[in-house]
C-alpha cells in the first residue's frame, strides 16, 4: 500500500457549500481545504452538519449551493471517477455478516473491477498488515467491533483510494481497540492516503491531525493547524498538582474560587481553572491552610479541547448577541 505523499497539493477543496433539507440549513457557506497525504480532523457537536459534507463530498447526497472537489474532480459532474478514488467509513459497516473476511475484502475489489490476482493479493495483504490475518476464514458477524471497524477500513483502501473518509471510526470502541485502531490511521496517512476525520475525541484528534476545521451550526467558525487553535486559547487553563499527603478534589474546588473542575488519579489533582494566576495563589493558601506539601506542580498548555470550549463558547455568546 506504498504511496507517494504530495503534501503540497489540494486533494479536497470546498468553497461556499450549503445545504437545506426544507427549512433546515444544514450547512452555510463552508470553505476549506485539505493537503493530500494529510489528516484533517472535521469537528463540531452533534447536528453541526459533519455528516452531511462527508455525505456531499462522497457524491451521496447532492448539495444546494457552492464549489466541492474531490482529488481535482468536481462531485456533481464527475461522481463515477470521484467514487473510485474514494473510500468512505461510516458508523454502520457495509460489509456481509455472511461471508469471511477474506472474501468480503476480495468481494469489494471485484466491485471496484480489481483483477481476481490482485484483489486476493491485496485482501492478504490488508489481513496481515490489519492484525486479521488468523481471522481470515471467520465471518464477519463473528468478529469483535474493533476488528469489525479495522475490517472496514481494510474494505475502503482495497482499490488504493488517494481520500479516506472516517465517520467516527473510534466511537464505542475500548481502549485497547481505539488505540489500535488510531495506530491504523497513522499508519495509513503515512503511505500517503489523505484522512478525512470526524470525530467527537478531542484527544484523539490532536493526536491525529495535521489540520483541524470546526463546524457549528453549519458554519465553519476555526480552522487551521491544532497549534494554531491552541493559541486562540492564550494562557495555561490547566494545574496538575501532586500533595502530600494527597490533596482531594472537592476541597481544591471549594477552597479555590478560580478552580472551576477537579479531577483525582494516581494521587494526583488536575484543575482546569478560569484564571491561572489566581488558581496558583489561592491553592499555595490553601495547601498551607489544609497541612498539605506540593510536591509537584505542573502548568499544563491548553489542549485542543480547550481550544473547541472555547471557540463553542465564543460562538455560541455571539449567537445571543445577534438574538
Amino acid at each position: 500500500m506504498q504511496k507517494e505523499r504530495k503534501s503540497a497539493e489540494v486533494a479536497v477543496r470546498v468553497d461556499g457549500l450549503s445545504k437545506r433539507y426544507g427549512s433546515i440549513r444544514a450547512l452555510n457557506g463552508v470553505s476549506f481545504e485539505v493537503r493530500a497525504g494529510s489528516v484533517f480532523a472535521y469537528l463540531g457537536p452533534n447536528g453541526a452538519g459533519k455528516t452531511t459534507t462527508i455525505q456531499i463530498l462522497a457524491g451521496l447526497t447532492e448539495r444546494n449551493a457552492g464549489e466541492v472537489s474531490v482529488c481535482g474532480l468536481d462531485v456533481s459532474v464527475d461522481p463515477v471517477a470521484i467514487k473510485s478514488r474514494i473510500g468512505v467509513v461510516t458508523e454502520s459497516s457495509n460489509l456481509y455478516p455472511e461471508l469471511n473476511c477474506q472474501r468480503n475484502l476480495e468481494y469489494l475489489g471485484e466491485l471496484y473491477g480489481l483483477p481476481f490476482s490482485t484483489r486476493r493479493e491485496r485482501a492478504l495483504q490488508f489481513l496481515e498488515e490489519f492484525g486479521l490475518a488468523e481471522k481470515r476464514r471467520q465471518p464477519f458477524r463473528s468478529l469483535s467491533r474493533g476488528m469489525k471497524r479495522r475490517l472496514t477500513i481494510a474494505a475502503a483502501l482495497i482499490h488504493l483510494p488517494d481520500v479516506l473518509f472516517l465517520d467516527e471510526p473510534t466511537t464505542g470502541l475500548d481502549i485497547p481497540s481505539a488505540r489500535s485502531l488510531r495506530a491504523l490511521i497513522q499508519r495509513v496517512a503515512k503511505q500517503g492516503t489523505t484522512v478525512f476525520l470526524t470525530t467527537h475525541n478531542l484527544a484523539e484528534a490532536e493526536n491525529l491531525a495535521d489540520d483541524v476545521a470546526i463546524l457549528i451550526q453549519g458554519r465553519i467558525v476555526a480552522q487551521g493547524t491544532v497549534e494554531q487553535l491552541r493559541n486562540k486559547v492564550g494562557e495555561a487553563k490547566s494545574l496538575s498538582v501532586q500533595c502530600s499527603p494527597p490533596l482531594s478534589p472537592e476541597i481544591a474546588k471549594r477552597g479555590c474560587p478560580s478552580v472551576r473542575e477537579a479531577h483525582l488519579k494516581d494521587d494526583v489533582v488536575r484543575l482546569e481553572v478560569s484564571c491561572l494566576h489566581s488558581a496558583i495563589l489561592e491553592l499555595a493558601e490553601l495547601v498551607k491552610r489544609e497541612g498539605n506539601t506540593i510536591d509537584q506542580l505542573i502548568c499544563a498548555p491548553p489542549s485542543l479541547e480547550d481550544a473547541f470550549v472555547n471557540i463553542l463558547d465564543k460562538s455560541r455568546e455571539t449567537a445571543r448577541d445577534r438574538t
